[in-house]
């Protein structure tokens, strides 16, 4: 499966090292734990990271990274199974301890989860510490200019 994170052109060669979840929580993660988030289209990854500016306009360079990973290597975690309150704004300890969980018990590489702003698409979630982290791989870094309506 093809997925894509946008991120400053800074953070491109530790991609994928979760230094971001280690520093900051997220949505399925606590701060503290080491993560990376993609998104299952360009288009989410950008939403994704547009919905954290705020009103910040971006100024520094951004990259759009393609990333291969295994379809075996996913797991899938179902809206449905999810308790109520997984998609609250902002977010909270509900969906927090579902990512918590995955990530402490290092039973897989990669968890498909819902995202929030779309039905059709999903973000990724990559434990960086899990041995088969290696069968991940950056198939592209393309230079990406936001559109100015957007902010």
């Amino acid at each position: 499966m093809h997925v894509y994170r946008l991120c400053k052109e800074a953070y491109s060669a530790a991609l994928l090292q979760g230094e971001g979840g280690r520093l900051a929580e997220g949505r399925w993660h606590t701060r503290g734990r080491r993560v990376v988030y993609c998104a299952s289209s360009e288009a989410l990854a950008v939403l994704e990271l547009r919905v954290h500016l705020g009103r910040y306009i971006p100024h520094s360079n951004y990259l759009m990274h393609t990333i291969d990973v295994p379809d075996a290597c996913i797991e899938s975690l179902a809206q449905k199974t999810l308790a109520k309150g997984w998609n609250a704004v902002p977010h909270t300890a509900v969906s927090q301890a579902v990512g918590d969980e995955w990530l402490d018990s290092g039973r897989g590489l990669a968890l498909r989860v819902p995202s929030i702003h779309s039905q059709s698409d999903t973000n990724i979630l990559f434990n960086p510490g899990h041995r088969e982290i290696q069968h991940v791989r950056i198939l592209a870094r393309s230079p990406y200019e936001f559109d100015h309506r957007l902010f």
